[in-house]
């Protein structure tokens, strides 16, 4: 970031269409245009890219502030345009030397003259600009606050002198994450983006200052390329001051009224009236700093986010105390106070420093780990069990730890109250805690399975059994991935099951399913029991994990997934649940690294990166770092890979990988030796895992195709691949089998014809990587054949297949030179438009070119697409 405001041009986001509205007025010959928006929003910034581009066209420009001191003046904002010899005390010669002083700047165009803040110009200006307008001396781009009073010539200017009139709105939530991101110059972490819209609500200038003010903190500050906000920022000083100028004035009753909703807000209208006169509360409205909701039961809000942010950071110690203490006393008094109602009251008298009885300690410690909040869980869960609260908070206690990665925390807790389960339900809650903490948190399965053993024993009744189920099949499933489908689906098809035991079994049943090669059902099932989030338990987090899994490893849905898993991550950064949330993400890096968009994958698994390093229950770090190996690979950024592979082994804890680890541990192992130019270590790494995983032919067949990728003998591979299709229905394995042997066949045949078959079924699942490379290896068979317009195409295709501007490199064609197949920039311009059915002579005229310069670049492009008739393009 640049040291001083002065020397930074901040980026224009978002506002593409309102230049191009303003650049058509003027080609039109509009007599101007004024654009209206609330302070901030980004006028003058508009208006500096008009005149920008508008000098870069030629057209003569002219840049003219107004300001409230020089309206006392007449004329005084143009007095730069004022001829030496024009008499002061006469206006009307004064006024006719502006509009003379402008006409003189015409070219072939009307000059442009953006006049800022025109609200604030004084009469005889406002008069000068609107006879410019009307008589056409100038295309007049007026900027005009909101709300504000402006002269009657202003509001003439698209009134009555055929001006346009431009209402410029805030920025929406994507545009908002654009100019933060521009500011920054990457990617910006999910939450953080959500913070600075809801604090901004899209206000340019308050983006900015919040920027501003989060990276001159250290709040802000990037980690594996991800720009990370792990705190809060104070508002900056200059931003505090905008926003202290709506506030000047307040009687003590409307600041207090205004520190209570900073404090409590929304509040329902009639609490508020409780704590403040209404007429209190009018004035308030009246001056913007409230609003009221128009509902049948109306809130309370600020009319602003920041006006709260500014009063928080000068509130009183003592004064929040007393305002947190009557937040509390009016929200308990409600009739019926809900589980977030709970867990506000319990924050604020925390806040405060009071006490808290059990019960609501209890009720607000499971709240807030529903809320995404386990710290504060913890916080109060602790005091319950203080208090003498019991098994319960300690459960309580334990999933916060949980929640944050703190399993060895979570495990102390759990142990010590085993002794002391009292019945089923308390009993079962536990258990599912021990599943997570032992098994994928500690990875102590052994551990896990002596707590199950012993769990038999807790109860001797039939339904004890029944519901235990669950926890004993999820056992057997990761001794035996894939080895509990017929158990799994008897049980679930027992019409006497409990809908809650079903619920925990259907998971064990895809799981099951898809590592047995029973892939489409498996699909079918996962795509069923997709859960909401937030995630309730560890049954949730693995149904999300397997429906992903499931769509990526097998090629099923993909579009779908990448719909879920956007809204999923959303929601889960929206709602604190960082377990849904790096899955979503998760999620994402998967798809963009198989489509070969590394740089979108990299921003996406650098989100799941941050969101699992909180919660990470099935793994799943080890495996986003994985990815992240194969993207240093990939796009040749070698100096990465040592590291990159460091931290993937890191997140092991020097552990053994679990079962659902150890294909991505592999890969990306071999991707690092492969990398450091050793292929025949990289085949040997991915053909002994896969013989290890024989039993899971979904994985096995993964890490046999990538074998090939690596170099390995496709007619060696081939009878390897196929075994393995026959034993799992999976498109996606059905497809790396069709390279194989197309690959074989070729090398055999010198034929690249099947090779662009299984481009195109992986261009259809969405494998874009996979699909590039086929059609490149398509391109060697027919140039080693001597097929050169053949050979041509396949290049062409597969160099349209290849994701360009996202790091990935491109794969290399035996026997063609690179140069000779790769379109120009101007080739592709041409080719496009000859494809829409334009004649060369339409082209030449549209791009203003010589007919013979169009033909002979046409000509070009056709020889290296390999193609004799233009209506083939």
């Amino acid at each position: 970031m640049p040291s001083s405001r002065s020397q930074r041009r901040w980026p224009l986001v978002g506002r593409s269409s309102e230049l191009e509205l303003i650049a058509r007025a003027q080609s039109a010959g509009a007599s101007g245009m004024t654009v209206i928006g609330a302070a901030g929003v980004g006028k003058s910034r508009l208006a500096r890219e008009a005149l920008r581009e508008a000098d870069e066209q030629g057209v003569a420009t002219k840049w003219v502030q107004a300001t409230a001191s020089a309206a006392t003046v007449p004329l005084a904002a143009l007095s730069s345009l004022i001829a030496s010899s024009a008499r002061a005390d006469d206006p009307r010669e004064l006024m006719e030397s502006i509009a003379r002083a402008i006409r003189e700047l015409a070219g072939r165009k009307p000059p442009l003259l953006v006049v800022d803040d025109a609200h604030s110009l004084d009469p005889s200006s406002a008069a000068v600009l609107l006879e410019l307008a009307i008589d056409g001396g100038a295309f007049v781009l007026a900027t005009v606050r909101a709300g504000e009073s402006r002269p009657d010539a202003i509001t003439s200017l698209w009134k009555d002198a055929g001006g346009d009139r431009l209402e410029l709105d805030a920025l929406d939530v994507t545009e908002t994450a654009a100019l933060a991101e521009a500011i920054v110059g990457g990617p910006i972490e999910q939450a953080a983006q959500g913070w600075i819209y809801d604090t901004s609500l899209g206000n340019a200038l308050y983006v900015r200052e919040l920027m501003v003010g989060a990276l001159a903190s250290g709040a802000l500050h990037q980690i594996s390329g991800l720009w990370r906000l792990p705190v809060r920022p104070p508002v900056s000083a200059s931003l505090a001051e905008l926003i202290a100028v709506r506030m000047t004035g307040l009687s003590q009753p409307e600041r207090e009224a205004l520190e209570l909703l900073t404090l409590g807000e929304p509040l329902a209208l009639s609490e508020m009236m409780t704590m403040a006169a209404s007429e209190t509360l009018m004035a308030l409205e009246e001056r913007g700093l409230i609003q009221v909701s128009e509902s049948a039961s109306p809130a309370v809000t600020l009319a602003h986010p920041l006006y709260g942010e500014t009063i928080r950071a000068n509130l009183p110690t003592f004064r929040a105390r007393q305002a947190r203490l009557k937040l509390a006393a009016v929200v308990r008094q409600r009739e019926q106070p809900g589980a977030l109602d709970q867990l506000r009251v319990a924050r604020w008298l925390l806040d405060a420093g009071e006490e808290i009885n059990i019960s609501l300690l209890l009720e607000a410690a499971q709240a807030a780990n529903l809320a995404g909040e386990p710290a504060l869980a913890g916080q109060l869960a602790q005091r319950a069990i203080n208090a003498g609260a019991g098994v319960p908070a300690a459960l309580v206690l334990a999933r916060a730890h949980s929640m944050q990665n703190q399993y060895e925390q979570a495990q102390q807790i759990l142990a010590g109250i085993e002794p002391t389960l009292d019945t089923q339900d308390v009993a079962l809650d536990y258990l599912e805690q021990q599943s997570e903490v032992l098994y994928w948190g500690l990875n102590q399965p052994d551990e896990l399975a002596a707590v199950i053993a012993r769990a038999e024993s807790w109860w001797t009744t039939p339904q004890w059994r029944r519901r235990l189920a669950p926890v004993r099949l999820r056992a057997a499933a990761r001794q035996r991935p894939g080895a509990t489908v017929s158990a799994t689906g008897a049980s679930l098809a027992d019409a006497n099951e409990d809908p809650e035991t079903q619920r925990q079994l259907a998971p064990l049943r895809a799981a099951s399913l898809f590592y047995s090669g029973q892939t489409q059902e498996a699909y079918t099932l996962a795509r069923q029991i997709r859960p909401s989030v937030p995630l309730r338990d560890l049954t949730d987090q693995l149904a999300f994990m397997l429906w992903s899994v499931i769509a990526i490893e097998t090629g099923q849905g993909w579009e779908e997934l990448d719909s879920w898993a956007t809204n999923a991550l959303a929601d889960g950064v929206r709602l604190g649940d960082s377990a849904a949330a790096g899955r979503g993400a998760l999620a994402l890096g998967g798809l963009r690294f198989s489509q070969g968009r590394f740089n979108d994958s990299q921003r996406w698994l650098a989100e799941a990166e941050l969101q699992l390093e909180r919660h990470d229950a099935g793994g799943l770090l080890m495996i986003t770092r994985s990815m992240q190996v194969g993207i240093a690979c990939f796009t040749g950024n070698l100096p990465e890979v040592t590291p990159t592979l460091e931290r993937c082994r890191a997140a092991l804890a020097d552990r053994d990988p679990l079962p659902n680890q150890l294909p991505y541990l592999a890969r990306a192992e071999a991707w690092a030796a492969h990398a450091e130019g050793d292929p025949l270590r990289a085949q040997q790494l991915l053909l002994d895992t896969a013989r290890q995983l024989a039993d899971l032919p979904i994985y096995a067949g993964r890490l046999t195709y990538e074998a090939l990728r690596a170099g390995a003998s496709a007619r060696r591979l081939t009878p390897m691949l196929a075994e393995l299709t026959e034993r799992c229905d999976a498109r996606l394995l059905a497809a790396y089998t069709a390279h194989a042997t197309a690959h074989a066949t070729a090398l055999a045949a010198n034929d690249g014809t099947t090779l662009l078959r299984t481009a195109d079924e992986m261009e259809s699942i969405g494998a874009l990587r996979y699909a590039t490379e086929a059609a490149a290896h398509a391109a060697s068979a027919f140039a080693a054949a001597g097929r050169q317009d053949s050979a041509r195409r396949a290049a062409s295709r597969s160099h349209d297949l290849h994701a360009r501007g996202q790091g990935g490199i491109a794969p290399r064609i035996e026997g063609m030179d690179h140069a000779r197949i790769s379109l120009t920039k101007r080739e592709k311009q041409l080719v496009q438009l000859a494809s829409r059915g334009l004649s060369n002579a339409q082209i030449a005229d549209q791009l203003v070119l010589s007919i013979r310069t169009v033909e002979s670049h046409l000509y070009r492009a056709m020889q290296k697409l390999g193609i004799s008739d233009r209506h083939e393009l």
